[in-house]
């Protein structure tokens, strides 16, 4: 019988999890197949530890008769509830419990976690086993098993609850302008600018914009309403929901708070908007490329230019380019313009005197 419920062990968390229809752990499509071979590169040979443990028990138990074999159901039992309580997903749990989020369909929901499945299966038929082989723990001790689940929930809603603000990246919202992102997120702490201006500075998972190519100016919207964050439904500009703005600008790397709901973009122009600006109130004249040319010149007037190389920042990177594509720029006006043109004339004359040579 023993020889049966080992392969029965073994098979059940494959059968559970194609049936779920979860991944394999190594990128693979099915896990049922990836769970059933124990070798490095497959799923199985995690399963190995929870299974040899589980072996051991019944190979163990075949011949007992002691105090302990009479426990044996309800130890493998709890286990079974300890495992299946620590795959809930508690983020989503914890967010129904303390905040306004109302999660499309159940609460409570298991998260694909191999390891802990490997572990709650092969509980399950040990304490099968023990059943089977007619072990009988006190009726008392059976009230653990119902306990286990909410000791884990517990401690689970104690350590959210103690464990410092919650801060939760919730997504971007779409801008007018390239070179601006807004940014959600949601928290359960009042005001505190240094609170969070730590947290931006310290998360791992936000990126400031002058170390990303594709952000100029970002405002980083906090709220307190889970709801909005969970649904993509956050309007900053309705309700009183938004606890702080923080706004973070590249050019001189200025990370400024605010209380509340501030449009971050008002007084701050991206390298695109000021390039349309400078070539709209500086015309040259000469025609929209000698015009938006121009724009970059202007642009890149007092702008120093790092010794390094490749930057993030776009100001600097718009006015090294500058440089290096300039010889590149005077051939192309020459071949459009003539090389006697008042095109060619007025950029080589704007470049002489910014120290841009052929």
């Amino acid at each position: 019988m023993h020889f049966v419920i080992l392969i029965l062990a073994w098979i059940t968390p494959a059968a559970i999890a194609g049936a779920l229809g979860w991944s394999g752990i190594w990128g693979t499509g099915s896990a049922f197949v990836e769970y059933l071979i124990p070798i490095p590169l497959a799923g199985g040979v995690l399963h190995l530890p929870s299974f040899v443990v589980a072996a051991g028990i019944i190979l163990a138990s075949r011949n007992s008769t002691g105090a302990l074999a009479r426990y044996l159901p309800v130890l493998a039992f709890s286990g079974l509830a300890a495992a299946l309580s620590l795959m809930l997903e508690f983020d989503r749990l914890n967010a129904w419990l303390f905040t306004d989020y109302e999660p499309f369909g159940s609460p409570i929901r298991l998260d694909d976690n191999p390891l802990l499945l490997f572990v709650a299966t092969d509980a399950f038929w040990v304490g099968t086993y023990a059943l089977m082989r007619g072990f009988k723990s006190p009726a008392r001790s059976w009230l653990a098993i119902a306990l286990v689940p909410v000791v884990v929930v517990g401690l689970s809603a104690v350590n959210y609850q103690t464990s410092g603000p919650v801060f939760k990246i919730g997504g971007t919202m779409p801008t007018t302008s390239r070179g601006e992102e807004i940014i959600t997120v949601y928290t359960s702490e009042n005001y505190d600018e240094q609170v969070f201006v730590n947290w931006l500075e310290q998360d791992r998972y936000f990126t400031l914009p002058w170390f990303n190519v594709n952000s100029e100016h970002v405002a980083v919207l906090f709220t307190n309403s889970m709801q909005a964050i969970k649904w993509g439904r956050f309007d900053p500009s309705e309700g009183d929901s938004t606890v702080a703005t923080i706004c973070l600008y590249e050019e001189d790397r200025s990370i400024v708070p605010h209380r509340g709901y501030y449009d971050c973009f008002a007084d701050r122009n991206t390298v695109e908007q000021e390039l349309a600006a400078l070539a709209a109130s500086e015309s040259t004249g000469l025609g929209k490329d000698i015009d938006f040319w121009y724009a970059r010149v202007l642009l890149c007037d007092g702008v120093e230019i790092p010794e390094a190389g490749a930057t993030d920042i776009a100001r600097i990177g718009v006015c090294q380019g500058m440089s290096r594509v300039y010889p590149r720029n005077v051939k192309q006006f020459v071949e459009k313009y003539g090389e006697d043109s008042s095109q060619v004339s007025f950029i080589r004359a704007e470049a002489a005197g910014r120290g841009l040579t052929e």
